[in-house]
């Protein structure tokens, strides 16, 4: 391993790079250079875009590399201007073009998927530089697996061997959200950073950088995570902090751990449930404390990273409401496997809960305003506490045994109505001078406000339910802190962390600014992760919302079973989810896996993004009938679902939806489905099941008009093809390359298939087995009418 060397941070803005050349492409942003000339007196910031501009040009007169590296660059004679397509517009435009077998970042406005060649010459040799004189006689067989490899280099670029996948969920940062691009200038492969890049499709973008308010589809990219360490050190530090969880590993540096329960404490634990042991089920029984340590060990390690609105520094178990440690040892038993224990734990917390309310309704004070008070006191924290252990239970009952979901409904309504009645969602304090201590309260709160807010958001995803907490009841709240923020172990540490983040945007500010060309980020300073999962948040709230609108609106002349969404909608949406991702790269803490020691709201926000770019286009929602969880009905409403308009707005959701579908067909099936399921969030399950459907249902449509393909749909269709024959489940007449009806058909139907392979593992929620069990069924069905279509 060679010795790693200290490269100085940015001398602008103080960001640190991993590498030295990272940090001087990075700084040319800041100071415009462009030490990289044509002849032809065009100026560029990197030799990529340099290259691509000569490979556009080709012989013309007039061109050429004006400095020592001319003989660097192998230029395709026979390279051809195409004709631009919806499609190149779309994927066209700033290609990180550096390297050809590395996965690659840049910014995320101007990062593409391949170059616009690629797509209107997809049989061209172009990419290998070298003349087709020279080759002798094509071999069908051989061309096709190169076809095949170059497909899989857009998605994936090359996978480095010598890495370690195991332990980082779904692959590299770059697999989230966006895609490496494809270089064919011929220059040495070498990984690139996540620094701001210039566009090079056109320009006068590549003289400036785009602007937020251009709503422009073609400018629409996929974002690009920053990497500030390399690759070993994110491994490294994600491992870490698996074995850090494990119950036996040594956590010297972390003296407070919440499952670690004292004699005392547990006897003070009884306590509490004696007395409140008159509204617990008679069949209750109290568990032993080690039991009472296990299941909340398994919360934390499992749950808590999700749910982060307990401060774990400061958090004493004894001290919590009786509702709320049966909530949380309800989760735990859960993430244990015990689900009959976790069963029985979350009806006794309901029944705390419905007696606190009751008691307090009847006093007049739980839903009474209490703006005016300056510091909660103890029946605040109770009543926050209740709240917290609703937050626990409805997450408990989405996800889990579907005989909770009713009672777990009324648990979100419940949940809302409270935060409504008593003005806490009016109620934020912000304040640069409190201490430490108050910090913290003041920040738990806002922290539940938000998971009470996302958690209602997750029920309308999953069962297409109005929101029960609406974007503007929280639009006064501010946006929670960092996460490193949050877990400073000492008021010394958390006063040392808090100077880097001397501001804080409300949820409506930073929610208006998406839709407006006024920064986000202030005085360099960036959003968390967790408020940047709050704002995709609203964006999805306000396309569902838009959808409703739209019910009673004509549908398409041209397919009675689908509508889109108003012209201007879209683009101002496109232009929002633009400026998100741009937030979400910035992030302070953007964690690309579900177990990295920054947190998985990051990773977690990826999920809700591809769910919003989907449902911009595709209203999936009503189609689905998970509420039933009965796989045959669940089926019986994929195959009846309308089919998604075909327009070219709509190649971004499907990049999106592919590229999801194939990751872990890049780590493989049976390892993914044995190893990763368990820590793959069940939003990022959900996320998925949308991606295949939507899919299915798209491939569908162009099999209804299978003469219709252009050039931009077949080279979709390539890209699938590609992915499915590397999961060896690619159908066998795919060699011709020629996409009939049939073909079509069947490609949606192994789509679904693949993704319920990939769900075939061991989960905590019970809603996964439902998701894999509809999936089956429904691949079944379409796979008995392709067999009955056939014998005909």
């Amino acid at each position: 391993m060679r010795p790693r060397i200290e490269v100085a941070p940015c001398k602008f803005c103080r960001r640190r790079f991993a590498r030295r050349e990272h940090l001087l492409r990075h700084e040319r942003t800041h100071t415009r250079e462009k030490p990289f000339h044509c002849r032809c007196g065009k100026s560029f910031t990197r030799r990529d875009l340099l290259s691509r501009h000569l490979k556009r040009e080709g012989d013309s007169s007039g061109h050429g590399e004006a400095g020592n590296y001319s003989g660097l660059l192998l230029v395709d004679n026979n390279n051809n201007t195409t004709e631009t397509t919806h499609l190149e517009s779309e994927l066209d435009g700033s290609t990180n073009t550096e390297s050809t077998h590395s996965l690659q970042q840049g910014d995320l406005s101007n990062q593409s998927i391949f170059p616009a060649h690629v797509v209107g010459q997809i049989q061209d040799s172009e990419d290998m530089h070298v003349s087709r004189s020279m080759l002798p006689p094509p071999d069908t067989s051989h061309s096709f697996l190169e076809e095949n490899l170059e497909d899989l280099n857009i998605l994936w670029g090359s996978i480095d061997t010598s890495f370690p996948l195991e332990g980082l969920g779904f692959g590299l940062a770059n697999d989230l959200i966006s895609l490496p691009g494809l270089d064919i200038s011929g220059l040495t492969p070498s990984r690139v950073s996540g620094q701001s890049i210039d566009t090079s499709s056109h320009q006068a973008v590549a003289d400036s950088p785009p602007s937020d308010d251009d709503a422009s589809l073609s400018n629409f990219q996929l974002p690009s995570l920053p990497r500030n360490d390399d690759n070993s050190q994110d491994v490294e530090s994600a491992l870490q902090h698996f074995e850090s969880s494990r119950p036996n590993s040594s956590r010297e540096h972390e003296p407070h751990c919440p499952w670690r329960i004292s004699n005392e404490d547990y006897q003070s634990i009884l306590k509490q449930i004696d007395h409140v042991r008159p509204n617990l089920p008679n069949s209750f029984t109290v568990p032993s404390k080690y039991v009472f340590c296990r299941y909340i060990e398994g919360f934390f390690t499992g749950s808590h990273g999700h749910l982060p609105f307990l401060h774990i520094s400061s958090l004493s178990i004894a001290n919590l409401s009786p509702p709320l440690i049966f909530a949380i040892v309800a989760m735990g038993a859960q993430y244990r496997f015990e689900r009959e224990r976790a069963v029985r734990f979350y009806k006794a917390s309901r029944s705390l809960i419905d007696h606190h309310i009751s008691l307090y309704t009847q006093s007049n004070s739980l839903y009474t305003p209490r703006s005016h008070v300056e510091s909660m006191d103890s029946t605040e924290k109770t009543h926050f506490e209740v709240l917290q252990a609703q937050i626990i239970l409805t997450t408990l009952g989405t996800w889990g045994n579907h005989d909770l979901l009713h009672d777990t409904l009324g648990i979100a309504s419940q949940m809302s109505l409270y935060l409504r009645d008593s003005g806490l969602l009016l109620r934020d304090c912000h304040s640069n001078d409190g201490s430490w201590s108050t910090w913290i309260q003041e920040e738990g709160q806002r922290r539940t406000k938000f998971i009470a807010y996302m958690i209602c958001n997750i029920q309308t995803i999953l069962y297409n339910m109005p929101p029960k907490i609406l974007n503007s009841e929280v639009s006064s709240l501010y946006l929670p802190w960092p996460e490193e923020l949050w877990r400073a172990s000492s008021a010394s540490e958390w006063k040392s962390l808090r100077s880097k983040w001397p501001h804080c945007v409300s949820f409506g500010n930073g929610y208006s600014q998406l839709f407006h060309n006024n920064p986000i980020h202030q005085n360099n300073s960036s959003l968390s992760s967790f408020g940047n999962l709050v704002l995709i948040h609203g964006l999805f709230q306000n396309i569902y919302l838009a959808w409703e609108a739209s019910f009673c609106m004509p549908v398409s002349p041209e397919d009675n079973q689908s509508s889109s969404l108003p012209v201007e909608f879209l683009t101002r949406f496109h232009t929002a989810l633009r400026r998100w991702q741009k937030s979400w790269e910035r992030s302070t803490d953007p964690s690309i896996t579900p177990s990295s020691p920054k947190g998985p709201l990051g990773f977690n926000a990826t999920a809700i993004f591809r769910i919003a770019c989907i449902r911009l286009h595709f209203n999936l929602g009503p189609h689905r009938g998970l509420e039933t969880g009965d796989p045959v009905a669940i089926a019986s409403a994929f195959c009846n679902a309308p089919r998604p308009a075909q327009t070219p707005q709509i190649y971004h959701a499907i990049l999106q939806s592919i590229h999801a579908l194939s990751i872990p067909v890049r780590l493989g099936v049976e390892y993914v489905a044995r190893t990763q399921t368990l820590t793959w969030s069940t939003i990022h399950s959900l996320s998925n099941l949308e991606c295949a459907l939507f899919l299915c249902k798209w491939l569908e449509k162009l099999a209804s008009r299978p003469t219709d393909i252009h050039r931009d749909t077949l080279r979709l269709l390539r890209i699938i093809n590609s992915v499915l024959r590397e999961a060896d489940m690619a159908p066998p007449s795919d060699r011709a390359c020629e996409f009939g009806a049939e073909q079509l058909r069947r490609m949606g139907a192994t789509l679904v298939r693949l993704l319920s392979e990939i769900l075939n593992g061991g989960h905590v929620f019970e809603m996964m087995q439902v998701f894999r069990d509809s999936l089956r069924t429904y691949a079944t069905l379409l796979e008995n009418d392709l067999d009955f279509d056939t014998t005909e």
